[in-house]
């Protein structure tokens, strides 16, 4: 069934073999229990992700890692950020969001108020600055700022940096009384 040339590259590449000892299972079970990545413990062992996930399967062991979701909804009670959290649990920033999120934290920012937003949007209209100055000054956030300032002036990119006017786009501002075409 199998030929002498498949035998002679088993024994050649460690990572093609063709079992996993009773050893490597049990040494599976202890890294997966500890919270080992499957990467991390077919490296070790020296044989492919796949075969870890297999063996977890037929143990009943998690495939995927379990994230310390007490641990993290206790970090964030106590102030700590997401990102600290994340590298201080050795824990993916995107899982600590979201099991924040889950729990309905955002440890102590609100929503921007209404007025604020809408004061953001009048300065933006006049072209009173750049958006991150005027974002500092009214009181929204960076990204919500952007996303408005993109919006409001319907432009896909703005310049980078300082040096420019403020709100200068390389693409024509059709809608917009300071700039673009229709003028």
């Amino acid at each position: 069934m199998f030929s002498q040339e498949y035998f002679r590259l088993a024994r050649s590449n460690p990572m093609r073999r063709g079992h996993i000892t009773a050893e490597e299972k049990a040494e599976i079970e202890r890294l997966t229990r500890a919270g080992v990545r499957q990467s991390e413990i077919a490296r070790r062992l020296g044989i492919t992700a796949p075969s870890v996930s297999k063996v977890q399967r037929q143990m009943g062991l998690p495939t995927k890692l379990v994230w310390p979701e007490e641990k993290i909804v206790e970090l964030f009670k106590l102030g700590w950020g997401g990102y600290k959290i994340s590298k201080h649990l050795k824990v993916p920033a995107n899982q600590v969001y979201k099991i924040a999120h889950k729990h309905g934290l955002n440890n102590g920012w609100k929503q921007t108020p209404k007025e604020n937003d809408e004061r953001f949007i009048e300065a933006l209209k006049r072209g009173e600055n750049y958006a991150k100055r005027l974002a500092i000054k009214y009181g929204v956030a960076f990204c919500r700022a952007n996303q408005l300032a993109h919006q409001i002036l319907e432009t896909p990119q703005f310049r980078p940096g300082l040096s420019k006017p403020p709100l200068s786009s390389n693409f024509p501002q059709r809608h917009h009384p300071r700039g673009g075409l229709s003028q």
